[in-house]
C-alpha cells in the first residue's frame, strides 16, 4: 500500500535474506483466539476482502455496507487498488494494499500541506488515542500505535515523517512495541535504501499527500498485521506486487521474496505464485538474473534497515531527528 510509500514491485521462491519478522525478545505466543482471529483476517485478504480499521487502530474484516466511518468509530478500506500510472524512478518497493478509502484526496499545494496536516490532529487523535506530534523545520512526525489485534501483547508504533514539500511524500516505519522493548517491523515490503514501510502504491489510489491521516494509519496498520500474519503462518496474505519494469528484476525479486503459496507478485488475486509466475522466473538464469539486479539497486536487499537515528529514537537512545536526517526528498541539496 505509499511512498506514499512507495513504488515498486515484490515476490520469491530462493530465499537467500530474511522474510520473517520475529516477535520481540521475552514476548509470549499468541493465545489461540488471537490466531484464530489473525488468520479469519489472513483469509479475507486472500479473497481480496474488505477491510475495517476501528479508533485504536483494531483490524478487522469489514461489514459489506458500511459507510467510510461509523458511529463505533470504524473507517472502511478495501483491498482491492484502482489502477492507475505509477512512478518508477524511486526504485522502492511496490506496496501490497490494505484497506483503502472511497477515493483518494487531491494532492494539496505545497502551502497548504502544512494547514492540511496541522488542521487533522485532532480527529487523528481521536482515532490513535497514543499519539504523539512533533514539529519540524521541514515539516511534521507522527508518533501513533496500533492495537492491531485484541487480545495481542504488543502494539505496532509508527514513526512518520509528513514533509511540507509537495511531491516528497510521507515516510514512515514500524516498530513492535511492549514492555520487552520494541522491534523493527520488517524487512518484508520495506523500501530498499532505508527500511520505511511499503504499505501501498500511488496507483492503488490509497492516499495522496494532503489526504486523511487517519487513511494513511490504517493503511500502516493492515501492513502490520500482514507481517504479524508472515511471522505466525510463515505466509504473506493477500495481493502483492513485484519490483521495476525489466522481466528479469521481477523474476529475480519473486524468487527472492514470493513463498509458493502466497499470491503472486505479478498482482494477482487469485494465484498462487508456484502456479504463476514461478515456472517462468525459474527458466531465467539466476546470476544473470542477480547481477542485473545488483546493478539497478545497488547494496540490494540489505539495504532494506531503517536509519540509525530512527532506530536510536525509538530504542530510546537519542533524540527526534530532523526529517531532512532520514527523508531524502527533504535533505538539502
Amino acid at each position: 500500500m505509499p511512498h506514499l510509500d512507495t513504488i515498486r514491485i515484490s515476490a520469491e521462491c530462493v530465499r537467500v535474506t530474511q522474510t520473517r519478522t520475529y516477535p520481540i525478545p521475552g514476548e509470549a505466543s499468541l493465545a489461540a483466539e488471537v490466531r484464530a482471529v489473525l488468520q479469519q483476517i489472513g483469509v479475507a485478504l486472500d479473497a481480496d476482502r474488505q477491510l475495517q480499521v476501528s479508533n485504536g487502530g483494531f483490524v478487522d474484516i469489514g461489514k459489506p455496507a458500511a459507510s467510510k466511518e461509523n458511529g463505533n468509530g470504524e473507517r472502511q478500506g478495501k483491498t482491492r487498488p484502482a489502477a492507475r500510472s505509477r512512478q518508477r524512478s524511486s526504485g522502492r518497493e511496490r506496496p501490497t494494499g490494505g484497506s483503502r478509502p472511497a477515493g483518494p484526496a487531491p494532492r494539496v499545494g505545497g502551502d497548504l500541506l502544512r494547514a492540511a496536516y496541522e488542521g487533522q490532529v485532532t480527529d487523528l487523535k481521536a482515532a490513535f488515542p497514543s499519539l504523539e506530534v512533533f514539529r519540524d523545520d521541514n515539516g511534521m512526525w507522527l508518533l501513533a500505535e496500533s492495537s492491531i489485534i485484541s487480545g495481542l501483547t504488543r502494539g505496532a508504533t509508527f514513526l512518520v515523517a509528513l514533509p511540507f514539500r509537495v511531491g516528497a511524500g510521507a515516510r514512515a516505519w514500524g516498530f513492535w512495541t511492549s514492555i520487552a522493548g520494541s522491534k523493527w517491523i520488517g524487512p518484508r515490503h520495506t523500501n530498499f535504501g532505508d527500511g520505511s514501510i511499503c504499505a501501498f502504491s500511488p496507483q492503488d489510489q490509497a492516499w495522496s499527500e494532503g489526504g486523511d491521516l487517519r487513511t494513511l494509519v490504517d493503511l500502516y496498520s493492515v501492513w502490520a498485521l500482514r507481517h504479524l500474519h508472515l511471522e505466525v503462518f510463515g505466509r504473506w496474505p493477500g495481493k502483492q506486487y513485484a519490483l521495476g519494469d525489466d522481466r528479469r528484476v521481477q523474476a529475480y525479486y519473486r524468487l527472492r521474496e514470493c513463498h509458493d503459496d502466497e499470491r503472486c507478485g505479478c498482482g494477482s488475486v487469485t494465484s498462487r505464485y508456484a502456479d504463476c509466475h514461478k515456472p517462468l522466473d525459474l527458466e531465467w538464469n539466476f546470476v544473470e538474473l542477480a547481477t542485473v539486479f545488483g546493478r539497478m539497486y545497488p547494496g540490494g536487499f540489505a539495504t532494506r534497515r531503517p536509519p540509525s537515528p530512527v532506530v536510536d529514537f525509538m530504542e530510546g537512545r537519542s533524540a527526534l531527528p530532523a526529517i531532512a536526517d532520514v527523508h531524502p526528498q527533504v535533505a538539502p541539496r
